[in-house]
C-alpha cells in the first residue's frame, strides 16, 4: 500500500488528508475535519481523529480503523495506510530560555530557529548579562521553562564560555523537581556536545542538533529547527490529551504547525524563483511565514486569534484597528462584548451581517499586525518599499476556517488583498484543508509524496489579482481591461476606488492587457500589462482602489465603501447599511487601552461574568440584518 495520512491538530479543528499515488504520482485523495477534542470532556486528541478517519472511510470504502477502532498504519498489513503524518497548533507554546554567547551572532540565530515552532522566548542569557549567579538562577526557576535552547560557539571556536553558561542552567535544573525540569536543546559548537549530553543526561533530556551557527558567516537552521519540532511533540505528550498515543503511530512525532507551512513555503518560493507568503489565521494562534530574499521568516502570535484569542487581540491591536474595518458605529461595551463572547464560545460562527462584519474587522487587524511584526526582519534582506507597502510576494496563500471558508470566493479574496494590500500581479490561494503544514511534517519522511501531492492537486485557487499602487482618485478611469477568451471579448474601464471582477473558472485561460490611467500608479512598477493567465474560484480581480486603501474615516462614506466592494467583489447587489447602524449611540464607552499587558500565556483569562455578556450579545439589535446567505445572494 501506498497510502498515506496527515493530521492537523487545530483549537477547534482536527483536519485530516488521505494520500495516494494516481497516475504514478501522490495525489490528495480525500479529506475530513472533526472538533479537536483534547479538552473537556474527552481530553483525547484521539476521538476528534477518529471520526475523521470514519469519514474518509465512508467517502473512499477504505478500512483506516481496526474492529477496536486502532487506526491502520502499517507498512506490511493488507488494508493499512503506509505513512501517518502530524502537526498542531493546540494548546499553549513551549516557554522557553535561549543561551548564547553573543546576542548579535548565536542568540539572533537561536531567535530564527525556534521561529517555526510554538514558543514563548521567557529569559536570554549571554556573555553580556551583568547579573549574579544568584539572580540568573532566581530568573530561570521563576520562569518555569519548558525548553533551555544553548546555542553559541562556532565550530573550533569557543568552548569554555558557553560550558559556563550551561553550567549555571545544570544547576538551576538541579533546585527544579524533576516534573518541573525543562528539557534541553544543545545546538552549539557539536566539540562540546558529549560534555553537555554527560551535563544534562541524568537531570532531564537532551536534544542535540547541528551548530546553528557553524561560522561568522554561515547558519544552519534546519537540524536545530527538526530537534525543535520533536521537543515541541515531547512536550505534547507530557501534557496529555492523548497526543503521545497518536505521536507514536509517526515516524517523527507530532511536528509544529507553523514548521510544515515554513518548509512547504521555503518549497514554493525556490520552485517559483520568487517571493511567497502564507498566513494562517487560527482560533488561539496565529502565523505569518514568507518567503524573501532568500530566507525564511516566520511571525508566531499566540495574542492573534478569531476565537480563543479574540480578546487578546483587541487588547493587542487596539480599538481603533479594528473599528477601522466596520461599516457602522459600535460601542467600547458592544467590541469588548463580542471579543469576549468569542474567547469564551470560539466555535460560533456569525449569524447576521453584523457578526460577520466584526469577525472579518478582526481578521483583518489581525493579519496586519502580523505583517507590521514581521516587516523589521524582512528589511535586513531587502530595501522595503515606502510606508507600510507589502513587499513584492506571489503566490500569497491564506489558510484558517475564517478566511478559507466564508462561503463565497470572492468574499475571502477580497479579505486577503484588504488586509495584506499587495501591489503587482498576484497569485491568490487558500489551503483550507490543512495540506500545507500536513506536507511539509511528511517532507521529513517522503520529500516526493510532498512535493508531488502540492505540484499536481494541493492549494484551491482564487485567481489573479491586479493591484494598483498609488492613491488613484475616487470615481475617476483607472485601469482599462482588455479579455480575451475562446468565447468572447470584453473590455473594462475601472473607476478609481472600486473593484472589478471577470468569472474566469479554475482551469481556463485568457489574454489579458490592462492599461493604468490613474497618474502617479502602476501595477507592479509597471503602467501597461499583456499577459496570458489562468482562473481560479474568484476569477480575475481588478483592484483599483490604490494603496494604502483609502478607507474614510466618516461612518457613513466607510460603509458606502465597504458595502460597494463586498458587492463587486462577490459580483453582487450592494446591500444598505441599516440606517440604525450609522447614527452615534449615546451610550457611555467602556475604558479599554490599545497595548494594554497581556496575561502570561498558559495562565487563565481573567474571569467574566457570562450571564453579562449574554445579555450584552442577545438583547435586541433595532434593526437585525438580515442572514449572511441572504446577504450573498
Amino acid at each position: 500500500m501506498s497510502a498515506i495520512l496527515a493530521a492537523d491538530f487545530g483549537s477547534i479543528h482536527t483536519r485530516l488528508i488521505l494520500l495516494d499515488v494516481v497516475d504514478g504520482g501522490y495525489r490528495l485523495i480525500a479529506q475530513a475535519q472533526a472538533r479537536t477534542t483534547a479538552g473537556f470532556p474527552y481530553h483525547d486528541v484521539g476521538v476528534g481523529l477518529r471520526h475523521s478517519l470514519q469519514e474518509i472511510s465512508d467517502v473512499t470504502g477504505r478500512k483506516l480503523l481496526d474492529d477496536q477502532g486502532k487506526i491502520l498504519v502499517s507498512a506490511e498489513m493488507p488494508g493499512s495506510v503506509q505513512e501517518l503524518a502530524a502537526t498542531a497548533s493546540a494548546g499553549r507554546p513551549l516557554r522557553t530560555i535561549l543561551v548564547g554567547l553573543v546576542p548579535e551572532i548565536s542568540i539572533a540565530s537561536g531567535l530564527r530557529a525556534a521561529a517555526g515552532t510554538y514558543v514563548q522566548i521567557v529569559e536570554t542569557f549571554s556573555l553580556s548579562d551583568t547579573r549574579t549567579e544568584e539572580e540568573k538562577l532566581n530568573a530561570i526557576v521563576s520562569s518555569s521553562p519548558d525548553l533551555v535552547l544553548i546555542t553559541g560557539g562556532t565550530e573550533h571556536g569557543a568552548r569554555e564560555p558557553l560550558l559556563e553558561l550551561a553550567q549555571v542552567i545544570h544547576l538551576a535544573l538541579r533546585l527544579l523537581e524533576r516534573p518541573r525540569r525543562p528539557v534541553i536543546l544543545y545546538a552549539g559548537n557539536s566539540a562540546i556536545a558529549p560534555q553537555i549530553r554527560e551535563m544534562f543526561g541524568d537531570l532531564t533530556k537532551v536534544f542535540v542538533a547541528p551548530n546553528v551557527r557553524p561560522s561568522l558567516e554561515d547558519e544552519n537552521l534546519d537540524g536545530a529547527q527538526l530537534q525543535l519540532g520533536l521537543a515541541f511533540d515531547a512536550f505534547k505528550d507530557n501534557r496529555g490529551g492523548g497526543y503521545e498515543a497518536v505521536g507514536k503511530l509517526t515516524r517523527v512525532g507530532i511536528l509544529p504547525t507553523a514548521q510544515g507551512y515554513n518548509l512547504m513555503v521555503e518549497y514554493l518560493g525556490k520552485a517559483l524563483g520568487q517571493n511567497a507568503l502564507a498566513v494562517d489565521v487560527g482560533s488561539a494562534v496565529s502565523s505569518l511565514s514568507t518567503y524573501i530574499g532568500g530566507d525564511v521568516f516566520t511571525t508566531i502570535r499566540t495574542d492573534i486569534g478569531q476565537g480563543h484569542s479574540a480578546y487578546d487581540l483587541l487588547l493587542t491591536v487596539g480599538q481603533e484597528a479594528i473599528r477601522r474595518w466596520l461599516p457602522f458605529y459600535i460601542t467600547d461595551e458592544e467590541l469588548v462584548s463580542y471579543a469576549h463572547n468569542k474567547s469564551l464560545r470560539p466555535s460560533t460562527i456569525p449569524e447576521t451581517l453584523r457578526d460577520l462584519y466584526l469577525e472579518h474587522a478582526f481578521l483583518r487587524a489581525g493579519i496586519q499586525e502580523l505583517v507590521a511584526a514581521t516587516r523589521p526582519a524582512w528589511e535586513k534582506v531587502i530595501q522595503l518599499p515606502p510606508g507600510d507597502s507589502l513587499p513584492a510576494f506571489d503566490p500569497l496563500i491564506g489558510a484558517g476556517a475564517t478566511l478559507t471558508q466564508t462561503g463565497s470566493s470572492g468574499m475571502t479574496a477580497m479579505l486577503m488583498l484588504d488586509a495584506l494590500q499587495p501591489h503587482g500581479m498576484i497569485t491568490l490561494q487558500t489551503d483550507p484543508y490543512g495540506l500545507l503544514p500536513a506536507l511539509g511534517a511528511l517532507a521529513h519522511s517522503r520529500p516526493d509524496a510532498a512535493v508531488q501531492t502540492i505540484e499536481e492537486s494541493g492549494l484551491e485557487r482564487l485567481g489573479v489579482a491586479f493591484c494598483l499602487s498609488g492613491q488613484p482618485r475616487a470615481e475617476r478611469p483607472a485601469l482599462d481591461v482588455k479579455i480575451i477568451t475562446d468565447d468572447e471579448q470584453v473590455e473594462q474601464r475601472i473607476d478609481g476606488g472600486h473593484l472589478w471582477v471577470y468569472p474566469l473558472s479554475i482551469g481556463n485561460e485568457a489574454e489579458v492587457e490592462v492599461r493604468v490611467l490613474a497618474r502617479g500608479s502602476s501595477i507592479g512598477d509597471r503602467r501597461r500589462i499583456k499577459t496570458r493567465v489562468e482562473g481560479g474560484a474568484a476569477g480575475l480581480i481588478f483592484d483599483a482602489r490604490g494603496r494604502l486603501l483609502p478607507l474614510a474615516d466618516d461612518v457613513r462614506r466607510r460603509a458606502m465603501q465597504m458595502s460597494t466592494w463586498l458587492a463587486e467583489a462577490t459580483r453582487s447587489t450592494p446591500r444598505d447599511i441599516p440606517e440604525s447602524w450609522l447614527q452615534a449611540p449615546d451610550a457611555a464607552r467602556v475604558a479599554i487601552r490599545p497595548g494594554r499587558k497581556l496575561r502570561q500565556l498558559g495562565e487563565s483569562a481573567a474571569p467574566a461574568d457570562e450571564s453579562r455578556l449574554d445579555e450584552v450579545v442577545n438583547k435586541p439589535e433595532e434593526q437585525e440584518a438580515e442572514s449572511i446567505r441572504n446577504a450573498l445572494s
